[in-house]
């Protein structure tokens, strides 16, 4: 379907994950720093800046994506599940943004002991969003392998199912925690945040899933 006429779409849609690529490797280096109870909120909010301004390069080549099927021969559907695609990639830096600003503007510091898991759930999010990306090239130049054997879509499903395990840990600790309850609250929430990170790459995968099927030739 994309193999022949999608060339330019193809690479401009990969240049716009890699930049979401970029802000999530920005913002991990942002948790990190975050999880570290020594590192100032001057250096908490530089860091910011960084995934601020890899979110809006991504913003950048979403647009940049979107303006070039004007002169594609793609079906309007098909330009709209492209546009869906991307702009729910671009809905993971957004999401890294925001969460960064979370921190930097509540002052937020996290207790140790919970460190680990928040930077294992980043950690499997990021490595199921490459994941996501290799099923999208897939998608321009394999279309037809890619609706044979799909099985990648199932290792995404299966990343956000680990990150689900972890949570589930996580709430209970936490509100088990000594901790006051808005303090429990405030940090159950920036949980819920962050595993949205990998429900929003699950989504992708099933929008990819539903491409195959309704496209099959």
């Amino acid at each position: 379907m994309f193999t022949k006429k999608g060339t330019q779409v193809h690479k401009l849609v990969l240049e716009q994950i890699k930049d979401v690529q970029e802000c999530l490797i920005h913002f991990e280096g942002f948790l990190r720093a975050a999880c570290a109870g020594e590192t100032s909120y001057e250096t908490l909010s530089s860091l910011a800046q960084g995934v601020n301004k890899a979110e809006a390069a991504a913003d950048e080549s979403l647009r940049r994506m979107i303006d070039s099927l004007a002169s594609e021969s793609f079906l309007p559907s098909t330009k709209e599940d492209i546009i869906a695609v991307a702009t729910s990639c671009d809905a993971v830096a957004n999401k890294c943004e925001a969460l960064a600003q979370q921190i930097v503007f509540q002052q937020f510091r996290f207790p140790a002991e919970y460190s680990e898991q928040l930077l294992e759930i980043l950690a499997i999010s990021h490595k199921q969003f490459e994941t996501l990306e290799q099923s999208i090239s897939q998608l321009f130049s394999q279309f037809g392998a890619l609706l044979k054997d799909h099985s990648i879509l199932d290792e995404i499903r299966n990343a956000e199912y680990q990150v689900d395990l972890i949570e589930q840990k996580l709430y209970p600790a936490v509100y088990a925690n000594g901790m006051d309850l808005a303090h429990q609250m405030q940090l159950a929430k920036f949980i819920g945040n962050l595993c949205d990170i990998s429900d929003i790459v699950e989504d992708i995968a099933d929008k990819i899933q539903i491409m195959l099927v309704t496209r099959k030739a």
